[in-house]
This record gives C-alpha cells, structure tokens and sequence, in this order.
C-alpha cells in the first residue's frame, strides 16, 4: 500500500496512509462488454431480418448495423447460422417477457374479469404482434418454410414456445376457471392476431383491425361468461 511521501516534524501528527485505489476488475469489464457487443450484434440482426428480410440478412451488414468490427462479429459469432440460432433464443425470451409486460395490468386474479378488461387484454395482444420481435420471429419462421437448415433449428424452439407461451397465459389469465374454454380463446386470439398482424398490404388495415378487435371482444366476452355458468 503506498503511502503519503511527506516529512512530519516533530509534533505533528502521523501522516495518515493514503486511501488505496480500488483496481479495476478487468475480467468483469471484458465480460460486461462482451455482454454488451453480443446484446448489439443481436439486436442488430433483429433489424436486418425487418428491413431487409432473411435471405438478405448476411454477417457483414449485421455487423455494420451493430456498428462493431468484423472481427468482433466473427469473435462471437463465426458463421452466419450461428447468429441466427442466437437470435431466436433471443427473440424465445424476448417475445415471452414482453406478453407479460403487456398483460401486467389485467383485473385482480381473484374478480371476475370484466368486459373492459378483455377489451384491454385484446388491445395489448395486437400491440404485441406489431412489436419488432414479433415482425422478426415472422420473417424467421416464413423463411423456415423453404429452408431446411433454418427449419432444424427453429423448429424445436417453436415448439417450446408454444407450450411456454400457453403457460404464461394461464398464469395471466387464473380468473378461466376452465381451461379448455381459456385454451380455445387463446388460440382464437392468436391465430387471429397474427393474421391480421401478417395482412401488412391490407387498405385501411388500422381501421379494420380496430372494427375486428370490437366483435373479438364481445365474442371473448360471452366465452367466458358461458364458461363461468358452466362451472357452476
């Protein structure tokens, strides 16, 4: 420990140690910009699959997007493949956390669910399939269709998703009291949204989409009504 280089004269007081600088953990540094290049490499990747579309989408532009060298690209990511495979246990855990960000808001798990709320929870689910990972997880999966190698690794992931998306439902939505009629509101809910979210040439597609969400409502609605005389 270094200390003050100063002459005491008879007297004085001792001189006092200097306070030690902390050293700087260079290995927590160098993993915590790692963290950070990988996150911009990712999220980068994610723009040029929305811009640019998948068969476009190539190391080097990702790289420029993320404004990061091609050699710190090809340090975390060697091959185009590997960053796409990456990208979708990104996209995995982003799509998850989001739902549940938007759906934070729904009534008291234990009152009844009002119309108002489903309403809320309908309008959520649209903004949800217009987020940019939504958009990106889209054009990953269309391209799965034609591409044997991306299908391989997007595959199983889907399938995982599926099962944990549906899980989050249930613990976002407990005031179902049955689970068949939650189940086939969900996939309701879904398959509508993603259409519509999909229809990105449709004339008038916002007003549309508002008029749709209005008679999804009421028929979620009437679902869990009957679901709940059902119950009884």
């Amino acid at each position: 420990m270094d200390t003050v280089d100063a002459k005491v004269e008879v007297g004085d007081a001792p001189a006092k140690p200097r306070a030690s600088r902390p050293k700087r953990n260079e290995k927590g540094w160098q993993a915590e910009k790692s963290a950070m290049t990988r996150t911009a490499i990712l999220n980068a990747a994610c723009q040029c699959l929305i811009e640019l579309g998948y068969a476009n989408t190539t190391t080097a532009l990702i790289a420029s997007h993320a404004n990061v060298s091609r050699g710190a690209m090809m340090h975390h990511f060697p091959s185009r493949m590997s960053v796409i495979k990456a990208v979708i246990d990104y996209l995995h855990e982003l799509r998850l956390r989001e739902y549940q960000e938007l759906m934070a808001d729904i009534d008291d798990p234990n009152v009844k669910l009002s119309k108002e709320s489903i309403r809320k929870s309908v309008d959520s689910a649209w903004r949800y399939v217009n987020l940019p990972s939504f958009i990106a997880y889209q054009e990953l999966l269309m391209a799965s269709r034609t591409d044997a190698e991306l299908k391989k690794v997007i595959e199983p992931v889907e399938k995982d998703f599926e099962k944990q998306f549906l899980n989050t439902v249930k613990l976002v939505f407990p005031h179902w009291e049955k689970v068949e009629a939650l189940e086939a509101s969900h996939d309701l809910v879904q398959f509508l949204m993603k259409g519509m979210a999909l229809s990105h040439m449709s004339v008038r597609k916002n007003a549309r989409a508002k008029r749709v969400r209005t008679h999804l409502t009421n028929i979620l609605y009437q679902i869990y009504e009957e679901s709940l005389r059902g119950s009884e």
